[in-house]
């Protein structure tokens, strides 16, 4: 490709990221101001790590160990389409722990209504990952101890 070629798609990538606002993830919520009445999806997942011999680093993980250091954990996975509710998507926001107004749907489970309505608190010592529509990034959580959510982004993702 030409260089000019090469500076228009770097320009239409740049462009494009400015137009999603920030995710903000809490241990008790999530407001995604991207979402609207169409796109509107959350997937939740428990993570696990890989190689139990080793172990990922809380302060600063990369996105390598976070993509291929952490697998699913098949006894919770769950997506959801967030309800309008009379808040706007912007603002909106969706509880773990309380009920939302809309059903958490079990990926996992093979019935024929493997819903609940409230997800649940994370787990301390448990590595999460949220994946959402409209944003194109995977948010890996991790709550410590501590009771200290860790939030990393791994930019340039769909739907895990």
């Amino acid at each position: 490709m030409k260089p000019s070629i090469l500076f228009i798609i770097f320009l239409m990538h740049i462009m494009s990221g400015c137009n999603k606002k920030d995710v903000t993830i809490t241990k008790d919520y999530v407001i995604n101001p991207n979402w609207d009445e169409v796109e509107n999806s959350i997937f939740v997942y428990k993570m696990r790590i890989k190689d139990s011999s080793q172990a990922l680093d809380i302060k600063d993980p990369s996105t390598d160990e976070l993509r291929y250091g952490l697998i699913k954990d098949t006894s919770f996975s769950y997506s959801a389409n967030v309800m309008y509710n009379g808040v706007d998507y912007s603002d909106r926001k969706v509880y773990f722990n309380r009920d939302n107004g809309f059903s958490w749907r079990n990926m996992n489970e093979r019935c024929s209504d493997c819903r609940r309505k409230v997800l649940g608190e994370f787990q301390s010592g448990t590595w999460y990952l949220l994946s959402m529509a409209k944003i194109g990034t995977l948010y890996y959580v991790f709550l410590d101890t501590s009771d200290s959510l860790h939030v990393f982004k791994v930019y340039g993702m769909t739907n895990y």
